[in-house]
């Protein structure tokens, strides 16, 4: 099997994402820009490989693939599904009568899609390059540090 793109289905599956969204055509038109993003943070051999060799399921580097393009795609898709909406976005809670729901902020939206990234990245880690990860070490949250303060 090769890696990437990983096939909307399978993709669906993996993110545990209804099986009627396999008509939606945004996973199509962002499939190029998904491919591109993981083209400019891993090192070209390992893009090469991940684009036209043919490895057995269980190899890790097939799954880490498939896993960073599946939290990539829905990183770049996210705040244009309809997930379970009476209009647009994504369910945070619904109501007992369904008829009170509250969607996802934008600043929601924003951590939601910057974990994903995070995901990702961390599943490449080993097949990453210098931008790859310069971006990994951005989103990885920070230590708290101790501050010294003293009172005259």
């Amino acid at each position: 099997m090769i890696p990437i793109p990983v096939e909307i289905d399978a993709m669906l599956a993996i993110l545990n994402l209804p099986k009627e969204m396999r008509d939606n055509g945004i996973f199509k038109e962002h499939q190029g820009l998904v491919m591109e993003m993981i083209h400019s943070i891993v090192l070209q051999e390992h893009y090469d490989r991940a684009t036209h060799d043919d490895l057995p399921e269980e190899e890790p580097f097939l799954v880490s693939f498939r896993f960073g393009f599946c939290f990539l795609m829905l990183h770049s898709t996210c705040e244009f599904l309809n997930l379970k909406t009476l209009g647009e976005g994504i369910v945070k809670t619904v109501g007992l009568d369904q008829s009170a729901t509250e969607l996802l902020t934008g600043s929601e939206i924003d951590a939601f899609k910057a974990n994903l990234e995070l995901r990702a990245l961390t599943i490449l880690q080993s097949y990453l390059n210098p931008t790859g990860l310069d971006r990994l070490n951005e989103l990885k949250p920070r230590q708290a540090r101790l501050i010294r303060v003293g009172v005259i």
